[in-house]
């Protein structure tokens, strides 16, 4: 069984239409079907995931409609936490330039040199009397220019996607209710194209989509900041763009399980209680 990934159906989600059941089914897939409505996804260990709960009489200014949240989080959240994200790599970058031209231009007299760009050596050493090779991708003249003229993703609301460009990275989801709305989303750092094949081509789908596959639709996080970030680091802006609105208070796993066990009986006792996301049998 193919246990590196599952399918979340949205609330509304029918399998016979949106899975691709013989091989699903073949490949014995974990098939689930969330409370909230949306599309189908699937997820593995690459996913990032969000979530925003909201109050109707605390954030009086968002208007408890799929759109206007979206919009929201879009404007407040995640635009300023992939500006933050792109300007920290353009940070990044010129110092790499800087430290790169230092250290061919005047390397130091005496002992070994090493150029340690976030938290990795980046093969650059030397002594006196002693060269610096940049690795072959970087040229001496090229260096610096070719990391400053990266084109920058641009993180865009596109219908009910967030997209880079014209590929989507991010599924948006939400459940409202009298008193309040949660928000959810699947970023995609990355993922196994062998596992879109579970998914169809559905009938609902955005305009811009057309009829693009999976994998000319799609775009990975990865492809665009990996080697120069993390999806770590991902959370972290996110955090910041919060932050700027909220009073964050940081919790732990444990502490969340701790309250799961003194308020709904243990994280498994939830599940089969209260939890509206359940297993779907295909």
């Amino acid at each position: 069984a193919n246990r590196s990934c599952a399918i979340i159906l949205g609330i509304g989600g029918k399998p016979e239409k949106l899975i691709n059941l013989p091989a699903a089914q073949q490949d014995g897939v974990l098939v689930l079907k969330r409370f909230s409505g949306g599309g189908t996804v699937v997820v593995d260990h690459d996913s990032l995931w969000t979530t925003f709960i909201g109050r109707n009489k605390v954030m009086k200014e968002v208007k408890p409609f799929p759109r206007e949240i979206m919009q929201w989080s879009a404007d407040v959240i995640f635009a300023p936490a992939f500006e933050k994200w792109n300007e920290q790599i353009v940070s990044s970058d010129e110092t790499f330039g800087a430290a790169t031209r230092k250290l061919l231009v005047a390397p130091k007299k005496r002992g070994r040199q090493t150029l340690v760009f976030q938290g990795k050596s980046c093969g650059f050493s030397g002594g006196f009397g002693e060269s610096l090779v940049l690795p072959p991708e970087l040229s001496l003249n090229e260096s610096n220019t070719e990391l400053q003229n990266c084109p920058r993703p641009k993180f865009q609301l596109r219908e009910n996607d967030y997209v880079l460009g014209e590929r989507k990275m991010g599924g948006n989801a939400q459940s409202i209710v009298k008193d309040g709305w949660l928000h959810h989303t699947s970023f995609l750092w990355d993922y196994d194209a062998h596992n879109m094949q579970y998914l169809t081509l559905p009938d609902k789908r955005p305009d811009y989509r057309g009829d693009r596959p999976h994998d000319e639709f799609l775009v990975k996080l990865k492809d665009h900041y990996d080697g120069r970030s993390t999806k770590h680091e991902f959370f972290g802006h996110v955090k910041s763009s919060a932050s700027e609105s909220f009073e964050l208070e940081e919790v732990t796993i444990g502490e969340v399980l701790g309250l799961m066990n003194e308020k709904f009986g243990g994280l498994q006792g939830w599940f089969d209680g209260k939890c509206r996301t359940k297993p779907v049998r295909v």
